[in-house]
């Protein structure tokens, strides 16, 4: 089976915070900063994934900070990998939206290497900060965000199709009330709504997020909103839906009810119980759009807010911990 997948077991929150430079991310810091870049110099790694480094870059002529995303070299001669990193410029082109990560920029070193040049984004991952339960509050003013981000998306004939923690950025500026910012990010497989579905054989995401469909390289709109009632639900009760190789999440996915969130969480406000519920239903047709579960959201938001003072150990404040 051929396939573009980000975790392959149990999926916990520890274990999504994998946005952190690790030993090979600071070997090629060295030639990143000795690419060419045309309109940018190389300050720092910052970030490493599957095959790609984020580099702290700085705009020579104006000094604004930016993010500077390059294929590392030893996949720099794969073709499918360098279109796939330029097809995120491309992508987000077709949407502007407050809670999306904004890529300003594509281009290649002289020596072809493909690279992003995006804006500096000043927060922690989702996935490293959701060591613990959060105040419901917190959930779903996250969740109202993220669902509005994908709500552009989608109107702009794109489906995310990896919706998870680790592409979900908590910012340190905060919005009112002292409410947690987000942006998404990451269109590394995000396509068309129009594009065919995958060669068979062919499955695109991370396997704990995964819409039955997505299993079978189908991914559509809805398989956002199965994705984010699979991120409401870590976020509520501390688990994934359901944990296991690759083999078991399949199958989970495709044929198991999992235990309302309710259950795990009794303070849970029902409304966001059922949500997540209908969400998560395994016929596409049965889940809500992302733009209902984006209202549903944005009711629940003042719903029991309180002030951030009165919220011990929130998000809030342990991003100014971090910081």
């Amino acid at each position: 089976m051929a396939s573009t997948l980000h975790g392959h077991s149990c999926v916990t929150s520890r274990q999504q915070a994998h946005r952190t430079i690790s030993d090979p991310a600071i070997g090629p810091l060295d030639a990143a900063r000795d690419a060419p870049f045309d309109a940018y110099h190389v300050i720092s790694a910052v970030a490493h994934g599957g095959t790609s480094t984020v580099y702290l870059g700085e705009h020579r002529a104006t000094g604004a900070r930016v993010a500077i995303k390059m294929l590392d070299a030893l996949y720099a001669g794969y073709g499918e990998l360098a279109d796939r990193l330029l097809h995120e410029h491309a992508l987000a082109r077709r949407v502007r939206h407050p809670g999306l990560l904004d890529i300003r920029h594509a281009g290649r070193t002289s020596s072809g290497t493909p690279y992003l040049a995006m804006e500096y984004l000043d927060g922690e991952s989702l996935g490293a900060l959701v060591d613990r339960l959060l105040p419901i509050a917190e959930v779903i003013a996250i969740g109202a965000q993220i669902a509005s981000a994908a709500t552009a998306l989608h109107a702009a004939g794109i489906v995310h199709c990896d919706l998870k923690p680790g592409n979900v950025i908590v910012l340190r500026e905060r919005g009112p009330g002292g409410r947690p910012r987000v942006k998404v990010i990451d269109y590394g497989v995000a396509r068309l709504v129009d594009e065919p579905p995958l060669a068979e054989g062919m499955i695109a995401g991370t396997p704990a997020f995964m819409a039955p469909e997505q299993w079978h390289g189908a991914p559509s709109p809805k398989s956002d909103v199965y994705a984010l009632g699979c991120l409401l639900y870590l976020l509520v009760t501390g688990e994934p839906v359901f944990c296991g190789g690759l083999r078991k999440l399949m199958l989970a996915h495709g044929e198991q009810m999992p235990e309302r969130p309710a259950a795990r969480r009794p303070d849970l406000d029902p409304s966001l119980d059922r949500l997540i519920v209908r969400a998560l239903a395994k016929d596409p047709a049965l889940r809500p759009t992302m733009a209902d579960a984006c209202a549903e959201l944005t009711r629940l938001t003042p719903l029991g807010y309180r002030a951030r003072e009165e919220i011990p150990a929130s998000l809030a404040e342990r991003l100014e911990a971090t910081g």
